[in-house]
């Protein structure tokens, strides 16, 4: 099969070029002039930006959370991500109590399997470090699984790694090829904020409850061991302006990139002060004076913008007693929104923000996932994921999910519209609809658990 799409505005090589791009059983074949009559399909992609597909680096989809279940599995998940152009879905999987990450791994693919309508990438989050346990992740990154996921606070849900850990994984897996993704906010610090006092009733004493002083600290904490051990670090989900300068400073010095999300551009503390403000619990919680910030990332800061799609159920974000905002489940969904409020950070300059969304959606977390050589840019021989995407439709609502849960970006509109998003090279989504919904084609980026030691 050999589709040709012609005539629209092509991202390459980080400039915006009238090419046609040509392709052929599933891979990009050949970008320049290219007679309409040697292909079978033609897509006109006049008035139109064509772009690598994107890639949502940080979600979190069908597991539980704390006492709750989110309320994306991964076909809703997926279905909302390739509607809006992102052909790419990056999810985790955390090791359980009393079973090993090869098996968590094969309990998360067995969901995905026949249900995801982009591919899927996921990251480790291993939650035991004994010798075996260690022996395992060298199983996997062996294997390809090469992004690891490590948190400097709840210890109470399990998941806590020390910065002595931290150091200790940055010696022996670093060396390996591991990539590690950190949450970076220091438990020390939120655990000696003082409770009594503050009033608890109110959202926006999140904000109190989790200071910007424990991101920084840890972000500086993190990121000195990261550079000493020279071990490849990336900081999740930064929220604060120190925290973000302090990467942006050291990245000369190593291989150091961070990822902020949209709602940490575009809302601010001030809808934690709203009567429903609970619905807009996240960790980090969302800061105040957003300008120096939103500015800081227009010029290029961040590497990547991610969602940290985290959606629970209406029902849930509302099933607290209204006396302790500790009872909430944190976390906002973000995904289908993604592309479309990323956008509004270049809105004034379409070419810029265009090639915005290439970069900090397509290239860049490709690179980090270790899938550079299949996905991420518009090249001969890399998949076709390629989303045709005109910026002059008409305005309509950001819809960051389609399952039951409250719209992080209530009120917010986008011109931005998808005609064609292909997933190597087939056309699933048409002017903003899948093309085929009840038969997913998304496939796994790494290799079946299956072919590994399940010991």
């Amino acid at each position: 099969m050999k589709t040709l799409v012609r005539n629209g505005r092509v991202a390459l090589d980080g400039c915006l070029q009238p090419l046609d791009l040509l392709v052929v059983d599933g891979r990009i074949a050949a970008l320049g002039r290219v007679d309409a009559a040697s292909a079978d399909q033609v897509i006109e992609a006049g008035g139109c930006y064509v772009l690598p597909g994107f890639i949502d680096f940080h979600t979190h989809v069908d597991d539980q959370i704390g006492a709750f279940y989110l309320a994306d599995g991964y076909e809703s998940s997926t279905r909302v991500a390739l509607e809006n152009g992102i052909t790419t879905l990056c999810t985790f999987v955390t090791q359980g109590p009393g079973e090993t990450l090869l098996r968590a791994m094969a309990r998360a693919r067995a969901k995905a399997e026949g249900q995801s309508h982009c591919d899927v990438l996921w990251h480790l989050t291993p939650t035991t470090f004994s010798p075996a346990d260690i022996a395992t992740l060298k199983v996997l990154l062996a294997g390809g699984y090469r992004t690891l996921k490590l948190y400097t606070t709840y210890k109470n849900a399990g998941i806590f790694a020390s910065y002595d850990l931290i150091e200790e994984l940055f010696q022996s897996l670093g060396p390996l090829g591991s990539q590690f993704l950190v949450h970076c906010e220091d438990d020390g610090i939120i655990d000696a904020v003082e409770v009594a006092g503050l009033d608890l009733s109110k959202a926006f004493t999140h904000t109190q409850l989790r200071p910007e002083a424990a991101e920084v600290v840890a972000i500086q904490r993190v990121m000195e061991l990261a550079l000493t051990h020279r071990a490849s670090l990336h900081v999740v989900h930064v929220s604060t302006l120190a925290g973000a300068r302090l990467l942006v400073a050291n990245r000369p010095q190593g291989d150091l990139s961070f990822e902020t999300c949209p709602q940490y551009l575009f809302l601010d503390e001030t809808w934690l002060a709203r009567e429903d403000g609970h619905r807009w619990l996240c960790s980090p919680p969302l800061r105040g004076n957003r300008a120096p910030f939103l500015d800081l990332i227009r010029q290029g800061a961040a590497d990547i913008i991610a969602t940290d799609h985290c959606p629970f159920c209406s029902r849930d974000k509302d099933s607290w007693d209204g006396q302790d905002l500790r009872a909430v489940p944190n976390g906002m969904p973000g995904l289908g929104s993604l592309p479309h409020v990323t956008w509004k950070i270049w809105e004034d300059d379409p070419d810029r923000a265009a090639l915005g969304l290439a970069t900090h959606l397509s290239l860049n977390p490709a690179l980090r996932a270790g899938v550079g050589h299949r996905k991420g840019a518009l090249r001969t021989g890399l998949d076709a994921d390629i989303v045709v995407l005109d910026p002059k439709g008409p305005q309509r609502p950001v819809r960051s999910t389609a399952a039951d849960a409250y719209e992080a970006f209530a009120g917010f509109t986008s011109p931005l519209a998808f005609r064609h998003v292909l997933l190597r090279g087939e056309t699933r989504v048409r002017d903003g609809q899948l093309t085929q919904p009840r038969a997913p084609t998304g496939q796994p980026l790494q290799p079946s658990p299956s072919t590994l030691s399940m010991a």
